[in-house]
């Protein structure tokens, strides 16, 4: 079970709530606006944060987009058989 994240004096609430929702980039704009810090100093205490807290590393590993390669395998070899035909209809000379 991934627990909430432990309250840090020096993050804003807002920061944490949109680290826990695995909204790294959100977190990082909040933290610039809130602190008035340079994009990459955010980029930089976030980072931190998360490598600091494992519940937090893990709620971003969950939130990472998965690969679903789905039908697109199929719909390749499809067309390749089309064209395989395609071209054997038009260019096969008989003999």
């Amino acid at each position: 079970m991934i627990t909430q994240p432990e309250q840090s004096s020096d993050f804003p609430k807002s920061v944490l709530d949109a680290l826990w929702r695995g909204k790294r980039s959100e977190a990082i704009d909040l933290l610039q606006r809130e602190r008035n810090i340079s994009r990459e100093e955010a980029r930089e205490v976030v980072g931190t944060f998360i490598l600091a807290n494992k519940s937090v590393q893990r709620r971003m590993d969950d939130e990472q987009p998965k690969l679903s390669w789905g039908y697109t395998p199929w719909l390749l070899l499809l067309q390749a058989i089309v064209v395989a035909v395609g071209y054997y209809l038009l260019f096969y000379e008989k003999g």
